[in-house]
């Protein structure tokens, strides 16, 4: 990994130093959001590569600008330690930041925002004293030039280091899919409609440098934050990985495109936008996270996480839903409550796991054997519910029955015998709602349980079916 890091930091400082505005200035330069990257996810490991790439460079430059005949070889780390050094200490704070998980999402993305401001302006600063030190730059040159520098390295920083972050994250451990897989758990549409959203940006990305570089005035330039638009259909519609690939690619498209139509004029306003819309997709990953995260808290509101059947309150919910419905087409509709006999004494005696496994097994039979448009709940405890919409009492008892018969045939055995549930049945009545129907049912079941556990019973006011 450390030769993969050298050898991709020195190709893409070639490309950088292609699309250099002026000298030591470029749109952006994507060493710096490699350097930030690797480190952030690497940590200290990361640095030696990033120094000694960044080394082997600082000495090709100083050959380049010939500040002296023979090279200083202590003179030329200062460079490669002052961007090592910087863009590490900026990254194992912002790491330190991250484990201690007291920081959400929308913060972490401010504290990289922040970090990643003050690691570039520690490297473009220092960078240009080890340069002004070394000879290559007198003072009026590192001043004028040291501001650019921040600013290439900082837009580079935000729109290419999460596309990095990633990819070096997929050719190492996958660490992101542990420790952050709400981040990464937003899936992706059909490949298509990916490009297609691509396309747009870039589209409209050329047409508006196309005209900027025919009319060559500075208001014209601002065409190109129509771009905003498309790019947030973009991130709130794709996974991250799409989303942050699309921002490297928008970004690069703009840098070459402002190298060859001679729109160096106009740099800032480039960099502007490309630092703009960064920060906008990359808050605006924090939809897709939220809509994930609400919609497992939707889940997870509405769904037993023992037995993945309803919960209390998502039965309830659906429950007088279907109610409404039944009342409005009159249609009939009963509910059964089933309960485990004697449940408390496997919890006591065999412990919870067994009593979870032997609540787990009974639902999965029940659910098996139900029809689609069939409710089953779990109330809470060993206490389940079904709802069995266009079903009459008998056709319900008759189904109990059945589900009565296949829980008794499970090949669980618990406490030297079969488990068995007792129901209680009861159809509605068109002038109550759920809660009044429930009670019915429920008092239907406590009275089975009294003529004797392991049977279906009507309410009182129907027959009795038994075992």
């Amino acid at each position: 990994m450390q030769l993969v890091l050298m050898l991709g930091w020195i190709l893409i400082y070639q490309t950088a130093r292609l699309l250099e505005y002026s000298p030591h200035a470029s749109l952006w330069y994507p060493p710096a959001a490699l350097s930030f990257a690797a480190m952030t996810l690497l940590g200290a490991r990361a640095f030696p590569a990033i120094f000694l790439a960044s080394l082997l460079t600082s000495f090709i430059h100083y050959q380049q600008y010939g500040a002296a005949e023979a090279v200083p070889y202590f003179a030329v780390t200062l460079p490669s330690l002052a961007h090592a050094g910087s863009y590490l200490l900026g990254a194992l704070l912002l790491r330190i930041l991250i484990r201690t998980g007291q920081v959400n999402y929308s913060a972490m993305l401010v504290a990289y925002l922040l970090l990643a401001a003050a690691a570039a302006f520690l490297a473009a600063f220092s960078g240009s004293w080890s340069l002004q030190y070394e000879g290559v730059l007198d003072n009026a040159q590192r001043q004028s030039i040291w501001l650019g520098w921040w600013i290439g390295d900082l837009v580079a920083i935000l729109s290419l280091s999460p596309f990095i972050v990633l990819l070096i994250d997929k050719l190492t451990a996958n660490n992101l899919a542990t420790h952050l897989p709400w981040l990464l758990r937003h899936g992706n549409g059909p490949l298509p409609d990916y490009l297609l959203k691509l396309f747009v940006c870039l589209m409209l990305l050329i047409v508006s440098m196309l005209i900027a570089h025919q009319v060559q005035a500075q208001e014209i330039t601002f065409l190109i934050l129509s771009l905003s638009l498309p790019t947030m259909w973009l991130v709130y519609t794709e996974s991250v990985w799409r989303s942050f690939c699309g921002l490297a690619i928008i970004s690069l498209t703009i840098a070459m495109l402002m190298a060859q139509l001679d729109l160096e004029a106009f740099a800032v306003i480039y960099q502007f936008t490309i630092a703009m819309i960064s920060v906008s997709m990359l808050f605006g990953t924090v939809v897709p996270v939220l809509q994930s995260t609400n919609q497992q808290l939707l889940h997870s509101l509405h769904t037993d996480p023992l037995t993945g059947v309803l919960s209390r309150q998502g039965f309830f919910e659906q429950a007088e839903m279907l109610l409404a419905w039944a009342a409005q087409h009159k249609d009939k509709i009963c509910l059964a409550v089933i309960d485990l006999d004697h449940f408390k004494q496997v919890n006591d005696v065999l412990g919870h796991q067994a009593g979870d496994r032997v609540l787990q097994e009974v639902c999965q039979t029940l659910s098996k054997q139900l029809r689609q448009q069939d409710l089953i709940g779990r109330f809470g405890g060993d206490e389940l519910m079904l709802l069995l919409p266009d079903t009459a009492e008998n056709e319900a008892m008759q189904l109990c029955e059945r589900l009565r018969n296949s829980i008794e045939q499970l090949q669980i055995q618990v406490l030297q015998r079969h488990v068995t549930v007792t129901v209680g049945v009861c159809e509605h009545h068109p002038d109550e709602n759920f809660s009044q129907l429930f009670l019915r049912a429920d008092k239907t079941l406590l009275n089975a349980k009294k003529l004797g556990r392991n049977r279906v019973e009507l309410d009182i006011n129907s027959a009795v079916v038994g075992s």
